[in-house]
């Protein structure tokens, strides 16, 4: 298994993923204004996963990864 600094003593007895597995969470910052946002860190060299797109659940979303490898998801509430 791959060293995984304080993560092991953390959830212990549970075993820490690899980055392999895949991502187990996604934070999401409501903001004003996605597309405004999106454009901004695009400017600032931040590659975007998807988006902006509109969710059927109502909410207009984009979607990046940190250097860290972390998910972090931009969104705003359409109007209904």
């Amino acid at each position: 298994m791959p060293k995984c600094g304080a993560g092991v003593e953390l959830v212990e007895p549970l075993r820490v993923a690899s980055p392999e597995a895949g991502p187990r969470f996604m934070l999401t910052i409501l903001v004003e204004d996605v597309d405004a946002i999106f454009r901004q860190l695009s400017g600032r060299g931040v590659a975007f996963l998807n988006g902006p797109v509109d969710r059927e659940w109502g909410r207009r979303t984009a979607a990046f990864a940190d250097p860290s490898g972390n998910l972090w998801e931009i969104a705003h509430k359409l109007a209904q």
